[in-house]
């Protein structure tokens, strides 16, 4: 994925209010400074925390301890308490608390149940940051959150996924759960084939065969057949998305598993011709999917595959997905 480079400011950020904390935090005025950082409407954008962040440690250690005073002050309210601990999480660097911390995990997890998609408020970068810095893990779910929130082009979400490899998968979809459940008691090679199925590609080749029958040396092919066919007959049912769309970071894995299915690393089976026709015909399944299903009918070994094509040929309404059949089908 292009990683895109966070811009020097929010879009909503003032310039003069930028200007004016960029001159109390090099003055070392905390007082004001605290005033006025609890006095906005919204959390601090990016070029406010780049500022606040650039202050000396002595400075920020006095900033924490004034701003959690404001919060456990009388009259505090509870959006009062959850901007300061946004703004502990732009100073804390190097000397975080553990009660900040759970308060972080606890704010993550409230936007990853609240959006599937997108987050567009400067909080959530700061706050995942703050606890990646502080040594923290993020929950499966707000990693996933993350990750789609990258895939639909938010900048900060980008550049943070090199600081998440786990899970492979993203939590919330049948297939993905079953496969995160498995992974544990089937051992390294199944994991390492996790990111070999997400570089699938569209129509991976001889070459992909050939690394995925190296990461699975070792494992028996009715093995592999089985596992994968289980997996991918869940997949069959749909993603979590709208109108039971996969998740975009799991979407390429489902494509890996169909062509695995019709790989040499996979012995021809009836069930394989069911589960990828599934692929095919199920009505959750977006065409990107059935796609995958469709080449790897295609090339399935002894002709069961194509047999099952102009079944399908007789029976799918989509029209990309119609005319993808028949160019399967063309000699």
């Amino acid at each position: 994925m292009r990683r895109v480079r966070i811009p020097d400011c929010s879009p909503w950020e003032d310039p003069g209010r930028i200007d004016l904390i960029a001159g109390l935090a090099a003055k070392g005025d905390v007082t004001e400074l605290a005033g006025h950082l609890l006095s906005a409407a919204e959390c601090e954008g990016h070029a406010a925390v780049s500022r606040l962040r650039a202050m000396p440690r002595e400075r920020r250690v006095a900033l924490a301890r004034l701003l959690v005073e404001r919060a456990d002050a009388p009259g505090s309210t509870p959006d009062r308490y959850e901007r300061v601990m946004v703004l502990l999480a732009a100073v804390s660097r190097g000397f975080v608390h553990d009660a900040w911390c759970g308060c972080w995990h606890d704010m993550l997890e409230g936007i990853a149940r609240r959006s599937y998609w997108f987050n567009y408020g400067d909080e959530m970068p700061v706050v995942a940051e703050a606890l990646l810095d502080a040594g923290r893990p993020l929950s499966a779910e707000v990693v996933g959150m993350i990750r789609r929130c990258a895939h639909h082009g938010l900048g900060w979400a980008g550049l943070l996924l090199d600081r998440l490899p786990e899970p492979p998968l993203n939590p919330g979809e049948p297939w993905s759960d079953r496969v995160l459940a498995e992974l544990p008691e089937l051992g390294d090679p199944w994991r390492r084939l996790i990111p070999h199925l997400r570089a699938a590609g569209p129509s991976p080749g001889a070459r992909w065969d050939r690394a995925a029958a190296a990461v699975l040396d070792g494992v028996g092919s009715e093995t592999v057949r089985r596992t994968a066919t289980s997996w991918l007959a869940l997949a069959t049912h749909g993603g979590g998305a709208e109108a039971g769309a996969h998740d975009p970071w799991n979407l390429p894995a489902v494509r890996g598993l169909a062509w695995l299915l019709s790989s040499p690393a996979a012995p021809p089976h009836p069930e394989t011709v069911r589960v990828l026709g599934a692929l095919v015909e199920r009505p959750p399944v977006k065409t990107v999917v059935a796609g995958a299903g469709i080449r790897a009918l295609a090339r399935l070994d002894g002709g069961a595959g194509r047999v099952e094509l102009r079944r399908l040929a007789g029976r799918v309404d989509h029209t990309v997905t119609r005319r993808q059949i028949r160019r399967a089908l063309t000699p």
